[in-house]
């Protein structure tokens, strides 16, 4: 068969990888690189020695992400290509001196007294357990995925200042969205990057690559071997061409396929189903989707991290009125720091800015979790298969990878390359 992908992030490219050598591939890019939100920069720090950096998705955790770590094993990536660091968070509030919190966003040891329907916790870090237990709690108990974070978390009796500056200020710096706004997002999806499984009283710790994120895009790009692939050209719409379907290019080329895969955003992919009558409840299911954009810039000056250097953390927000804005530092060996930080809705932009990148963001609101409960049946119907991250669970690497496998199965793939991401 010859198969057609919109969309060359992580979910379409695995897919053409997990399919190269079984059937034959078209790949549409809109972007003239490859990766989505793998965006790896290139720049040179304070001390003149070249570096990489992640303005995109900067690290994982590849104990907690097995499935993204057999792909990158099969890619060829091992244990000298990654870097493990602390995950840990600063949060500090405009005009206030010490930070509200710092620390890992773990339970802590021997702390049991905070729970989300007792006593209220005592301080921010309090705050922080009571979250994360009550986050694996809501998972193992199954709740479901359109019950919106302030249903859950507004019952507790806590002061308004730990909700908004630690609940909803952490998904709303992830997000790129209002601290209103974060309340409403589904509290499944919210709690899926908190319900942190690292033994109490320890700090989780996440990796990041050498070469940076983007890598795994590159080499899945080249270990393709029948697959056409084509960044800067984007999808224009999908038309039926007998019993087959045609992939019509923003040329007007049309490229004939027997399936099609959209693993591109949601409005993008509703765009390109406007020429099939048959698509219309798929049309209506994506119309439910919200994205928040976020302009993130490359820096050399710490200027949105704590003044003190004990006080600075992997991530840091601060929150300031209605929002809640991140910094990424990135340390490395020879102690060296550069900083990703949101440029939206600063007063000032950094002196030293190096790059700069805008991300749509998918915001996993309840509506989005309906929308794809709708869009479940329809895949493969009509040769139409969703794949990327308007089906994924979660925000995450390990999340677009699943729908990649779960695609090329739908497909009748049976390749080598799928069986190396089987668990063992």
């Amino acid at each position: 068969m010859r198969i057609g992908i919109a969309g060359a992030g992580i979910a379409g490219l695995t897919l053409a990888w997990l399919l190269d050598g079984v059937h034959e591939s078209v790949v549409l890019e809109a972007r003239a690189d490859l990766g989505g939100n793998l965006r790896s920069q290139r720049f040179i720090d304070t001390h003149g020695t070249p570096r990489m950096v992640d303005l995109g998705v900067h690290s994982v955790s590849l104990e907690a992400f097995p499935l993204f770590s057999r792909l990158t094993n099969a890619l060829g990536l091992g244990a000298d290509d990654w870097v493990s660091a602390p995950a840990s968070h600063t949060i500090e509030v405009a005009e206030q001196e010490a930070p509200f919190f710092q620390g890992p966003l773990t339970a802590s040891a021997g702390d049991e007294e905070a729970e989300g329907d007792g006593l209220p916790p005592r301080d921010a870090g309090q705050a922080v357990t009571t979250l994360v237990r009550e986050s694996a709690k809501w998972a193992a108990r199954g709740l479901d995925w359109q019950v919106p974070l302030r249903d859950m978390v507004e019952p507790w009796p806590w002061p308004t200042a730990l909700k908004e500056n630690v609940v909803y200020a952490l998904a709303a710096s992830l997000w790129g969205c209002d601290l209103a706004r974060a309340s409403t997002l589904s509290a499944r999806a919210v709690a899926a990057l908190f319900a942190d499984e690292a033994p109490a009283g320890s700090t989780p710790l996440t990796q990041t690559l050498r070469h940076g994120m983007q890598d795994v895009a590159w080499r899945l790009a080249a270990q393709l071997n029948s697959a056409d692939l084509r960044p800067g050209t984007a999808l224009r719409g999908i038309r039926r061409a007998g019993d087959r379907l045609a992939m019509v290019d923003a040329t007007g080329v049309p490229h004939e396929v027997d399936a099609v895969v959209l693993a591109v955003p949601a409005d993008a992919a509703a765009r390109a189903l406007q020429d099939l009558p048959d698509a219309e409840t798929a049309r209506r299911a994506l119309a439910s989707y919200r994205y928040a954009d976020i302009n993130q810039g490359l820096h050399l000056d710490p200027c949105y991290v704590a003044r003190a250097p004990r006080h600075r953390s992997t991530t840091n927000i601060t929150v300031e009125g209605s929002w809640a804005l991140g910094c990424i530092r990135r340390r490395f060996e020879d102690s060296a720091e550069v900083y990703v930080s949101q440029l939206d809705h600063r007063a000032n932009l950094p002196r030293r800015l190096l790059a700069r990148t805008t991300f749509r963001t998918l915001l996993p609101t309840p509506a989005m979790f309906a929308a794809q409960r709708r869009l479940g049946p329809l895949q493969g119907r009509g040769g139409l298969h969703f794949a990327g991250h308007v089906v994924a669970r979660g925000a995450t690497q390990e999340a677009a990878v699943a729908t990649a496998v779960d695609t090329a199965r739908r497909l009748g793939c049976d390749s080598a390359r799928l069986k190396t991401l089987a668990p063992s």
